[in-house]
């Protein structure tokens, strides 16, 4: 199958900011962890399209026309969340209201992320109109990996085998879904 992977934000547009231990920009959080979703999905025999591999500036309707371009099976965008609270934490996962195919994929998703961070809330699946999910032609979900605005989470977001462990999770939920349409 092949799967659009979305490195949220990115260039003029950081995102959302984690200061407390250190700083730390989402974009960069974002890129990492699809990056290394790319290499987990390939890993497991699935095609993968990268709306970007660097650090640069991408409109939002230019990702989803992307994917529609290339036709995708599935698009996922990766984030990182945030809050004004320090203590708010945990993984959700979004699709369109009304897709049931993107409901799916966001349920298998996050499953799937629970079941590799028992230890981490889950904040559920829930619906959102995001030109990211309204405007592709393919069931679309995004994810927010956890919030960096959380010093704790800030440090598990950061550290590199915590970002290839979310990858593997994220590529995993992603195969059973596939793999539950078949």
């Amino acid at each position: 199958m092949k799967v659009c992977v979305d490195a949220g934000h990115g260039g003029k547009d950081p995102g959302a900011i984690g200061f407390d231990p250190f700083y730390v920009e989402e974009e960069t959080i974002d890129l990492a962890i699809a990056l290394e979703l790319e290499a987990a999905l390939e890993s497991i025999g699935h095609w993968t399209v990268m709306t970007r591999r660097k650090d640069r500036s991408l409109g939002l309707s230019s990702r989803a026309n992307f994917a529609n371009r290339l036709g995708a099976d599935l698009f996922v965008s990766i984030h990182s969340n945030a809050a004004l609270s320090p203590e708010v934490e945990g993984m959700e996962v979004f699709h369109f209201p009304g897709s049931p195919a993107g409901r799916g994929a966001a349920t298998e998703v996050l499953g799937s992320m629970q079941t590799a961070f028992p230890d981490h809330r889950s904040r559920g699946v829930k619906e959102a109109n995001l030109a990211v999910l309204r405007l592709t032609e393919m069931p679309a979900i995004l994810v927010e990996t956890e919030f960096l605005t959380n010093p704790r989470q800030l440090l598990f977001l950061t550290h590199p085998v915590h970002q290839a462990q979310l990858a593997t999770a994220i590529a995993t939920g992603i195969d059973g879904c596939f793999r539950s349409a078949l």
